[in-house]
């Protein structure tokens, strides 16, 4: 593939597919005055713009600078949330039009061309479907692989910086293939699979049914094209955004796995100012200051700490130890002097 990735390919592939039928389908949509034809139609473009989003996403999420330390690992996050706000605020319009369509019929002509566009949409997406398959089946949260451990006086720090290289190549392992902004495109080119099933019914009634009810079927049939949109949308739209907001993944639950922690590995006291957030794929980063006894003890057990991360699927960690003997000594020595 040269210099391009088969993930890359695959996007520049679906995307002059994709803007060429839109071209196609806007305009016999107006031609036709077909609704759901036209939805599916800016449903394409926003195929478009998500698959150009999630091109610059993937061409640049590994360039890192001397600002950027982890690169530009969120920007298929960030194209992810673009994606889905960008269909949100489509469905939103399209479901304006609809009720609009509803009240006052419009007469549509030519359903046969209606469909035989409709079944040239549906070949396409089915092309996208299977350059995106296994994009679209969430993404895992354990995760494998090893870190590496930077030893120093008060801090260890492990980082699974080489794994985030294997998590932006489609298929390096078994949790690789799912980032979220390519999620993003599977789920766009799957809603428009189905908004092109749904232009052909459409046409289908309007074609061999008789009487005027049969211009409801238009519009009722956008409005359950924005139904199913939304159904694949939100979760996606939920999702990078509490990544945004850094909160803490919801597989892993704080106290749970504070409490563990300190009964799994002994000579931790305690454990506190503790965060953990998600990079971006299944990238966990964790950071907590935890108390032991003297330097002695956590030298035994920074080993059983990492280990014990790396276990949860946190590959990522700053651990800041706390001694109590050299607070108790320096109290002490505190109380001593102020009795000379």
């Amino acid at each position: 593939m040269g210099r391009y990735t088969g993930k890359t390919c695959r996007l520049i592939c679906m995307l002059t597919l994709t803007f060429s039928f839109f071209l196609v389908e806007i305009v016999v949509g107006y031609v036709t005055n077909s609704m759901a034809l036209v939805a599916d139609s800016f449903h394409m473009l926003s195929d478009v713009v998500s698959l150009i989003v999630g091109l610059g996403a993937v061409r640049i999420s590994r360039v890192k600078t001397s600002k950027n330390t982890f690169g530009w690992a969120r920007a298929e996050v960030l194209g992810a949330l673009v994606n889905a706000v960008f269909l949100a605020a489509l469905c939103f319009s399209i479901l304006v039009e609809s009720i609009q369509r509803l009240i006052e019929i419009e007469e549509i002509t030519d359903p046969i061309l209606i469909l035989i566009v409709g079944g040239a949409g549906l070949f396409i997406n089915l092309i996208g479907l299977f350059l995106f398959h296994g994009h679209g089946h969430g993404h895992s949260h354990g995760g494998g692989g090893h870190g590496h451990s930077h030893g120093g006086h008060g801090e260890e720090s492990s980082d699974g910086g080489e794994e985030e290289d294997l998590m932006v190549t489609v298929g390096s392992n078994g949790t690789s293939s799912a980032q979220l902004n390519m999620r993003g495109v599977f789920l766009h080119v799957l809603g428009d699979a189905l908004g092109s099933v749904v232009v052909m019914i459409s046409a289908t009634i309007i074609w061999q049914a008789e009487g005027a009810w049969k211009y409801y079927v238009d519009p009722a049939m956008s409005i359950g094209m924005v139904i199913i949109i939304m159904s694949t949308t939100f979760p996606l739209l939920k999702e990078s955004g509490l990544i945004l907001l850094q909160t803490v993944p919801p597989h892993l639950k704080m106290d749970a796995l504070k409490k563990k922690l300190i009964e799994q590995v002994d000579g931790v006291l305690a454990v506190h100012e503790f965060h953990i957030w998600q990079l971006a794929g299944n990238r966990i980063i964790a950071s907590a200051h935890i108390k032991v006894r003297n330097l002695a003890d956590y030298m035994l057990i920074a080993e059983k700490i990492k280990e014990f991360f790396h276990n949860e699927g946190i590959h990522s960690t700053t651990i800041q130890p706390e001694f109590v003997e050299v607070w108790s000594i320096c109290i002490t020595e505190s109380f001593t002097a102020s009795y000379d």
